[in-house]
């Protein structure tokens, strides 16, 4: 089987992990919300927009020049501290977590242009933006990949990703079209 066709095939595998990055499973329900039969994470496909969202309408309505840089930076630093109820467990409810990622997401627009109305030239602004934002996002990224791991440890599968039915249909889809198993870690 030709390279391409093959990658084509492990991506159409892995598609609903690309749109969810969650098992379907019940343990991740409240992670994940539907459109169709298809679904998508909450943290990317309602925290990113917000945050995208928020760069365009906070210059739209030239909110950052009706703020003054402190203000900017203070605004974001609260939106972005509703990061705080992750870890307090109470974005259990869906709505509730919904509405934390746009919180949180629109704290990172006000971030944004906090940084680039500081008086340095544009490319140390840049710099200081792609070092800070990327921190963010490895905390950020660093704290769900552990509340995953926590979640599927505390699963009767225990992180046995080929017996788990979360993983089922990905693994009948590699199997039906003799893929390798690339999530076999044990060998």
């Amino acid at each position: 089987m030709h390279i391409i066709s093959k990658l084509k095939l492990y991506l159409r595998s892995i598609k609903p992990l690309l749109l969810s990055h969650h098992p379907d499973c019940e343990n991740f329900k409240e992670h994940t919300f539907s459109i169709g039969t298809k679904k998508f994470c909450i943290g990317c496909f309602i925290g990113y927009p917000f945050a995208f969202i928020g760069v365009i309408t906070i210059y739209i309505i030239n909110l950052f020049l009706n703020f003054s840089s402190d203000l900017l930076l203070i605004v974001g630093l609260i939106l972005m501290s509703s990061f705080i109820l992750s870890p307090l467990k109470l974005t259990k409810r869906k709505s509730i977590k919904i509405l934390q990622k746009a919180i949180f997401n629109l704290g990172g627009a006000f971030l944004f242009w906090w940084i680039f109305f500081l008086p340095n030239p544009f490319f140390i602004n840049f710099l200081l933006f792609f070092f800070i934002f990327s921190f963010l996002l490895l905390l950020v990224n660093t704290y769900h990949a552990y509340s995953f791991y926590r979640t599927c440890k505390k699963c009767e599968f225990s992180l046995d990703w080929e017996n788990c039915p979360g993983f089922k249909k990905l693994f009948e889809y590699c199997n039906s079209n003799n893929l390798p198993n690339l999530f076999d870690i044990k060998k």
